[in-house]
């Protein structure tokens, strides 16, 4: 057999540790490896096999130790194969984690003065030879994402929207983490990039005026800490910003789950015609009714519906070139056989669990926006604006593509016909209002961010006028916070005025995280989406945003893998699936029904974030190697769920890792209950680790290998322990749902009795020590449960929580679970 072999730490990652013993940890296919590790002092030690818990088999776990002792310690990592000593390429770094932490804030102010229309200002506090890690980078029109990089290789044209760095220069305490941010305001715009043409070397502010009149500032502002915590200079750097902008107090709030007599639809079940009618394929009145027969013979409890790309009335060859595309009026189109208000009675009708039906649209009115010789534009008075390339440069020009302008390097026909400032409300609400009176009630809103291509101060201005014009109509036509904001990563939402809560008052808006669901990219495509999702979350959840991970077919292209990451974000989770094409499993995983019949998302209030200390973790190399991890806390349940999915390069190979007490102790953050025992209950694999808690964060042991298989995912319910005299009982929530933590409302020890409140029917799981003197009672009537034996000497209690046909159930909106000890 082959010898697989990883390391924990990797080789080129760094960890940090205490002044004290640090074990050091490798996975390996065989039992009998011979492996070593060579000091930066030259000494050598060697791993030896243990026994820990492993989680999906085949896969070992060795160990050794080395002392650590005020200096930055090298580790070269070797093994035998064939008799022959082989020399793991590259070196892991332990840095000594001192007690006393620095920091250190920077900021630089940049103004443009009247008349100034940009400005370029080189940041001296940021040395580009002193830094490497993630920058997040507008690689795309619409899309940022973040790529590891050394600071020296920052493009000089590609714009920069956020620094998470690690120093390497040795001038530099090498326990710091420094966070970069590029504060926009409603005034002008700022993004980085490295030196262009005449430049000298460095990290420069690109900053553009949005406003023609007046001083404009902008900020770009930065926090360095060594207390090895990542997310505390995130944390700190953004809170610098809000002082700038002055919007510290401000608070971010959800939109309301009912309003104007109909619940948030991001709340339901949903559903988009966009892969499931087919990509460029126009909907039609035949095609939405087979695809509503389909959905309604599944019994698919759809709670919201979105008719996406192809429902309006457009006309081609008009703004410039043959394939390019204007919006005509503000009708369907006229192959849909249907009016607008029968098309959304295809669906209601079709199918009748469907409450809320939105439509899609682009913030320009159509891809190319509206057609220049539509009625449209004597009624708004609407008029020409160029666009430039130059207003984002380092864009990859790939051709025509069908949707957008400006992917062709000749900008002579690059004009969009847009309504004045003063006449964009007015064109957004009668377009809304045209909706409503159909019945629709919410919008999926379109390539926002490609507004920035529009030319000069004034393209500027518009391109802010028509998102707070449209977004204030949506509000007054839909009800807040009804607009999916789509293809909107530029300075606004990651660095400005939108994300920062000014644009709202501190009203979330949804916001698409990333690119599409299931492009066709190469090998990577799944994993690189997920990995994108949690990686842009480190920002998005800390702004006036709630992120959506976008759509995903239930029965193709890794349905499980796609599915658990959407119930552990807050946005919509809407399916696409093709007609007769769906898994009933993978879809009732991510739904519930209440006490009063309705089905709701069982999902995460708080979205996934990267496991703090494996932020720097090589996730996504060859061979075996870690997995992608994440970790969401939910409050009620005292509980978090640390999330993994596979994710070797091309998915060739398992990913194998190891959980450390540190790792339970980072995904409880500051909830962590010191002195208390903490079960890790492996929902895929149905098995359980006990934790026996620490006071010492610092002690680190190891508690399981896992494996997972290429395409797998695991959720780890890391629950407290809760006494019931000598038994041990956990509560894990409903057992068949993804994010079944999210069912918990309340969970409280009350002398002898642990009591649970539950919103969603299901099965609900409790790990327990002991069940033979385990009495449950649901809504005050005793009830039966069934059990099933685990390893450690403990029991899997198993729940049954459903409606009865009798009229005689409680008037609650939860189920009220107590357990406790018999007499």
């Amino acid at each position: 057999m082959t010898l697989e072999i990883c390391f924990l730490p990797g080789p080129e990652q760094t960890v940090f540790a205490p002044l004290k013993t640090f074990a050091l940890f490798a996975i390996a296919n065989r039992s009998d490896a011979q492996i070593g590790v060579t000091l930066s002092d030259g000494s050598t030690a060697t791993f030896s096999l243990i026994e820990v818990s492993s989680i999906g088999g085949g896969y070992h776990t060795f160990t050794t130790s080395v002392e650590i002792r005020g200096k930055p310690l090298t580790l070269r990592y070797s093994y035998l194969s064939d008799g022959e000593k082989i020399n793991v390429d590259g070196h892991a770094t332990i840095l000594p984690k001192l007690s006393q932490a620095t920091e250190e804030e920077f900021t630089t102010v940049i103004e443009l003065e009247e008349q100034q229309d940009c400005v370029s200002v080189k940041i001296p506090w940021l040395k580009v030879d002193n830094w490497q890690g993630w920058v997040w980078l507008r690689h795309k029109a619409t899309w940022i994402e973040p790529r590891w990089m050394a600071l020296n290789d920052l493009p000089g044209l590609t714009s920069a929207h956020f620094l998470l760095l690690q120093p390497v220069s040795p001038t530099i305490d090498p326990a710091s983490t420094f966070c970069v941010f590029p504060c926009s305001s409603a005034k002008a715009t700022v993004s980085l990039s490295a030196a262009r043409d005449g430049e000298e070397p460095g990290v420069y502010a690109r900053v553009r005026r949005v406003k023609a009149d007046g001083a404009a500032e902008v900020y770009v502002v930065g926090k360095m800490s060594t207390n090895a915590d990542v997310f505390d200079s995130v944390d700190g750097a953004i809170d610098i910003a809000k002082k700038c902008l002055g919007t510290t107090d401000m608070p971010y709030v959800f939109p309301p789950s009912v309003d104007r007599g109909t619940v948030w639809p991001f709340n339901q079940l949903g559903f988009c015609t966009w892969e499931s009618i087919g990509e460029n394929i126009r909907p039609t009145r035949v095609k939405l009714e087979k695809l509503m027969q389909s959905l309604k013979s599944a019994q698919i409890p759809i709670g919201s519906f979105i008719i996406d790309d192809g429902w309006q009335d457009i006309r081609s060859d008009i703004n410039g070139t043959t394939k390019m595309r204007g919006l005509w009026s503000l009708d369907v189109w006229d192959g849909m056989d249907a009016s607008f208000k029968e098309t959304v009675a295809i669906v209601k009708e079709g199918l009748p669990t469907v409450e809320n039906v939105g439509v899609w649209m682009t913030l320009q009115g159509y891809w190319n926006s509206i057609a220049s010789q539509s009625p449209l534009i004597a009624k708004y008075n609407m008029r020409p604006f160029r666009l430039s390339r130059d207003c984002v440069p380092g864009i990859a020009c790939n051709g025509f593509d069908e949707m957008q302008t400006l992917v062709q390097p000749d900008e002579k026909s690059h004009t969009w016909w847009l309504p004045p400032k003063e006449l964009a409300y007015q064109f957004w609400r009668d377009y809304f209002t045209i909706c409503a009176d159909a019945g629709i009630t919410f919008a999926k809103v379109d390539n926002q961010s490609f507004s920035s291509f529009l030319a000069g101060v004034e393209g500027a201005e518009e391109a802010f006028v028509l998102w707070d014009s449209m977004n204030k109509a949506a509000d007054d036509v839909f009800g807040q916070g009804r607009v999916i904001h789509c293809m909107a990563h530029y300075e606004r939402t990651f660095n400005g005025d939108i994300g920062m809560g000014m644009a709202t008052n501190g009203m979330k808006v949804v916001f698409r995280n990333s690119d599409d669901f299931g492009l066709p990219r190469p090998k990577n495509v799944h994993r690189d989406h997920i990995r994108y999702n949690l990686m842009n979350c480190i920002i998005t959840s800390r702004m006036s945003l709630i992120p959506d991970a976008d759509m995903f077919m239930s029965g193709a292209q890794w349905p499980e893998y796609h599915a658990v990451l959407r119930a552990f974000f807050p946005g919509p989770v809407l399916l696409s699936d093709e007609a007769e094409e769906h898994d009933l499993a993978v879809i009732h995983n991510l739904i519930g029904r209440t006490t009063a019949g309705h089905y709701e998302l069982v999902k995460a209030h708080n979205p996934a974030l990267p496991i703090r200390s494996r932020i720097w973790e090589q996730s996504i190399g060859s061979g075996i190697g870690p997995s992608i991890k994440a970790s969401s806390y939910f409050p009620p349940a005292k509980s978090s769920a640390l999330v993994m999915w596979s994710s070797r390069d091309h998915a060739v190979h398992s990913s194998t890792d190891i959980i450390l007490s540190s790792d339970v102790v980072d995904v409880l953050g500051q909830y962590v209950l010191q002195n208390t025992r903490y079960v890790l209950w492996f929902a895929k694999m149905e098995e359980a680790v006990f934790f026996g808690g620490t006071a010492d964060p610092r002690s680190v042991f190891p508690l399981a290998e896992v494996t997972l298989s290429p395409q797998m995912h695991e959720v780890i319910t890391v629950a407290p322990l809760h006494k019931l005299g000598y038994i041990e009982i956990a509560c894990l929530g409903l057992l068949k749902k993804y994010a079944g933590l999210a069912a918990i409302a309340d969970t409280e020890l009350i002398g002898t009795t642990l009591k649970t409140s539950i919103l969603f029917e299901g099965e609900l799981g409790f790990v327990v020590t002991d069940a033979s003197r385990i009495k449950v009672y649901v809504n005050d009537e005793s009830v039966t449960f069934s059990t099933v034996e685990l390893k450690e000497s403990a029991v899997l209690l198993k729940v049954e929580l459903s409606i009865p046909d009798s009229s005689g159930f409680p008037k609650l909106d939860h189920w009220q679970v107590n357990l406790l000890l018999a007499e």
